[in-house]
């Protein structure tokens, strides 16, 4: 018995109002509104206080708090449905975000660099492929908990898996110091999670039918 539900459950396809939920969340949370900027604020403080730290428990906090998770749900989403003002919108979240966690970064490497610690434990020289594959995986479970609130809760598990923020910052702090960190490399990094996110994100939408909201979200206000 129990393994005919497990196989219903599978196989059931994805309610309307589930779908419906998924995608209000993801327009909730991907408004550009000061919450979003206090928390990428936040994030970028979290990440340089984490690295001239180095401290692993700090840069965790970073990746925890920082708002960059929905905007590229949120694109994904709009690159399925095909709306253009939402892809406009998560788009230029990311941008801003990422202008802000650079220049931030610099700026405090800038003027306060000199307090810096010998980095023993924080590194971006991770395998890049593995890590893009576990951006992937983290893509697939996003976008799923978006309609399943079962698995919703692992936005936070995700947060921490992808390094989003961190190496953003490390970018910022490479400008004033380039011994510090490989610009390249930690750019790299960070447009590999987003690509990987991304993916996920796309694939799971399409096979949800998400493409069915199409019109909905045409006449949502976004």
């Amino acid at each position: 018995m129990v393994w005919r539900n497990s196989l219903w459950y599978v196989s059931h396809p994805f309610s309307k109002e589930d779908k419906e939920g998924a995608v209000n969340e993801v327009l909730e949370k991907t408004l550009p509104d000061r919450d979003f900027y206090l928390l990428v604020f936040g994030a970028v403080l979290f990440a340089v206080c984490g690295i001239f730290l180095d401290s692993v428990a700090v840069l965790i906090a970073s990746m925890i708090i920082a708002p960059l998770a929905y905007p590229i749900l949120g694109l994904g989403l709009g690159i399925v449905v095909r709306n253009r003002r939402l892809v406009a919108r998560t788009a230029g979240m990311l941008v801003i975000a990422i202008a802000a966690a650079i220049l931030g970064a610099a700026a405090i490497t800038l003027f306060f660099g000199y307090l810096r610690v010998d980095l023993a434990f924080i590194s971006f020289e991770s395998n890049l492929y593995l890590a893009t594959a576990v951006a992937i995986i983290a893509g697939f479970i996003a976008a799923y908990g978006l309609v399943r609130s079962k698995v919703g809760s692992a936005m936070t598990g995700i947060g921490i898996a992808v390094s989003l923020m961190p190496p953003l910052v490390a970018t910022g702090i490479g400008l004033v110091d380039a011994a510090s960190f490989p610009l390249g490399r930690t750019l790299l990094v960070f447009f590999l999670n987003v690509v990987g996110i991304l993916t996920g994100s796309i694939v799971v939408f399409s096979a949800m039918g998400f493409t069915s909201l199409r019109r909905r979200m045409d006449r949502t206000r976004i």
